[in-house]
Parts: C-alpha cells; structure tokens; sequence
C-alpha cells in the first residue's frame, strides 16, 4: 500500500496561517504607528512646555512687574536661575529696605518679619548658590547700594561643604539691565531639551495639565491656556495673598517667592515627627550629603573664601553698614549627630572652631543655627534636614536681636545661645 504524503517547504505556509501573519502585523505596525504619534505628541507638547520652562528675559520683567504691583507670590521660570529676578525686585524694593540676606535656598525660609521693625529686608537667596557668588552678590551691593543697605545677612552652609570649595568670589552684575539680558538665562542646547521632554517628570507635568483641564470646566481651553498663555490667571492661596504662576509647572499651589524675597515652598511638606530620628541617623551616616563633604573638608575653609568676606565687613563698615553671618539650622539632633559621629566628627569641631577664630579676629558675629533646638525649632518648621520654614527662622532671628540689643555687648566669634556654638 502507497502513502501519499504532500511535500511541503520549510517556508510555506496554508492560506490560513497566511492571512493570520498578516493580520498580526498590520495590527503590530497600527500599533507602533498609533504609539508612535502618541510619543510625538507628548514629545511635541513636552517640547513647547520646555521652551516656557526656560524662561526668557521678557518673563522674568513680567513677573517682577507683577509682583511689585500686587505684593503677591509668583516666580519667573526656571526656578533654578532666579539671579534674574530677584534682581529686579531688589531693585524695585530698594527704596523699602535697609538690609539684604543673601544665600542658598537654606536661606529662603527667612522672611522679613523675622527682624526688628527697624530692620528691613530683602531676601536675595537663590537656587544652589555657592559662597563664591554670594560673596560677589554682597560686594556689589555694598559698592551700589550702601547708601541704602546697612545689613547684609549672609549664609556660611558648612553643613553642605560649601566652604572647602575651591576658587575665590566672582565679581557679579546685579543691575537690571544685566538681569534682562538673554546671557542671565541658561543656555540649553535642543539635545538637552529633548532629554527633559521625554523625562518622566515632564511627562507626568503633561498628564497633570491634561487631567486638570479635563475637570476644569473650561475644558480644552484650559489645556490651550497652560500651553500657549504666558502665564495663569491671578488667584488666591490659603492666607488670601494673591499669586500669579508664570512657569508650566506647580499651577495653583502658591509656589515661588513672596514680595520679601523669601520662598514659601510650597511644593513640599513639613517635617514628620515620627520621621525625626530616622533622619538625623540617616543624615549623619557616612556617606550622607551632609557627612561625605564635611569629612572630605576635614575641617578646612577656603582662605580666599574668608578673605573675600573679611573685606566685604571692612567696606561695608566704612559705610556704616554691617555684615552679620550665620549658619542656616539644621533639622533638630542632626548637627549634634555629625558632630559625635567617628567619621565627621572631627571635621565638624575643627570647621567650627576655626570659623570662631576667624571671626574673633574679624570682628564678626556668626549666628551658630546648626543645633535649631537650642532656639526652640521643631521638626514640622522644616521641609527637609537642611531647609527651616520661617517659623524656625522667627526664633532664631528673635534670639539673637534680643542678645544683641541688650546692654552686655555681644562679642565676635560664633553665637548660640547656649554658648560659644560648639557641637
């Protein structure tokens, strides 16, 4: 008997399986076509978002004339450049004023209702700010504005390493016309913007756009607003304070810098006391942001850092001005943490102890903030370990202008008040 088997080729197929394969990738290439423009979309919108996000000149004039006519809260994107702006505002509020504090963000928290009244600031503290800029910010304004600035407040952040960075103070141009210049901006190449459009923040940015729009009742011209307007409406935070948001992102949450300079951080929350310890355990192992650059430091201050702001107090003196220093407060328990620890330990005391000298020498006072708890701060008057609400910066400010108005003079060197400022 004969078997009749039908030869059939590796690569053959039946028509049916045919007709399947090529159902499957017609659908496989909808598919990618559909995720595809759904990607350029984004991509597209992201883009457009990112180019705002930069922020431009005409911005960031707009901004500071908004708030100098509604004393409101806003900020001129991007929020990690506010040189820019906190130009024009000093500039507009310099008739107002008779102080300027000057620093990083762990300075943003202190408001000008921390001072005496006869002591009125501006709070010019930026964005990751180093010392060698600070130093140069001040400098101008003792060489333009000592007529009318006779404080300056200036940060030493010891605790982030800032004073054993290499390099000397950077002359830096704080007149208006050189904060509307398109070079006062970061300049970022269309690689970099890319990369940020398709960054998972951005695109969550995007959804939250989209979704609010959806539950506006305006609907899609919601959406259009936030793309193209240049900024929002006017509203109304919580304490009634108007605020206008100039940048794509944290619309509506009253985030950005109030008419005093200082910022409401907003977009974060206060400290959990059930979360204290782990901090400060965290915060003081080796290795921590705090532990790593302050042990790396071994207790060392850069001479042309001290230098610079030795001469800045003996210009501002011959104008009859002061410059008072201090040390931004850490979260309560950490720095007494980093100073009992094997690895910082030392790093901290010889840090301390030679910015005492220093200032003995220079007849300088430095408010030693590091240990809040010695003024009373609890943890929910911070936003991180590094970073005081002004409520913490009230009790700090309040100790140290009682001490200094009373009749015993108040001897240069480190300040606290439980004593000489040592850990």
């Amino acid at each position: 008997m004969t078997t009749q088997v039908d030869d059939q080729l590796p690569g053959d197929s039946a028509p049916g399986n045919a007709a399947e394969i090529a159902a499957s990738r017609r659908f496989n290439a909808v598919l990618l076509i559909g995720l595809g423009a759904m990607l350029a979309i984004v991509v597209g919108l992201n883009l457009l978002l990112g180019e705002r996000a930069i922020g431009t000149p005409e911005t960031v004039k707009a901004a500071s004339e908004w708030q100098q006519t509604t004393r409101g809260i806003t900020y001129p994107p991007p929020m990690t450049a506010n040189r820019p702006f906190k130009s024009l505002r000093l500039a507009d509020r310099l008739p107002e004023i008779n102080g300027v504090v000057l620093g990083a963000s762990t300075a943003m928290g202190l408001t000008a209702d921390a001072f005496p009244t006869d002591v009125r600031v501006y709070n010019f503290a930026q964005t990751a700010n180093p010392l060698h800029s600070t130093i140069g910010e001040a400098e101008y304004i003792v060489r333009h504005h000592a007529d009318r600035v006779k404080w300056l407040f200036l940060a030493l952040d010891w605790s982030v390493g800032m004073l054993s960075l290499p390099g000397g103070p950077v002359a830096i141009d704080l007149s208006p016309a050189a904060a509307l210049s398109r070079q006062a901006l970061p300049q970022v190449s269309f690689l970099q913007k890319l990369r940020d459009a398709i960054s998972w923040p951005r695109v969550k940015n995007l959804w939250s756009i989209a979704r609010g729009a959806w539950r506006s009742p305006e609907g899609l011209s919601a959406f259009t607003d936030a793309l193209f307007e240049a900024s929002s409406a006017d509203y109304r935070c919580p304490d009634d304070t108007p605020a206008r948001d100039f940048d794509t992102i944290n619309r509506g949450k009253c985030v950005g810098f109030r008419d005093d300079g200082s910022a409401t951080f907003a977009d974060g929350q206060p400290v959990d006391p059930a979360r204290v310890e782990q901090l400060v355990r965290a915060g003081a192992a080796p290795g921590s942001r705090y532990s790593q650059p302050i042990a790396a430091g071994n207790g060392k201050i850069n001479p042309a850092l001290l230098d610079g702001l030795a001469k800045l107090s003996t210009e501002l003196r011959a104008k009859g001005g002061r410059l008072i220093l201090f040390a931004p407060p850490l979260i309560p328990g950490l720095e007494r943490a980093l100073g009992e620890s094997a690895h910082a330990g030392g790093s901290v005391k010889r840090t301390k102890a030679a910015l005492d000298e220093w200032a003995k020498r220079e007849g300088l006072i430095i408010i030693d903030a590091g240990a809040s708890e010695d003024y009373g701060c609890t943890a929910p008057e911070f936003l991180d370990e590094h970073h005081a609400y002004p409520a913490c910066f009230r009790k700090v400010m309040r100790e140290f202008f009682a001490r200094l108005s009373s009749k015993a003079p108040l001897e240069p060197g480190l300040w606290s008040p439980k004593g000489a400022g040592t850990t």
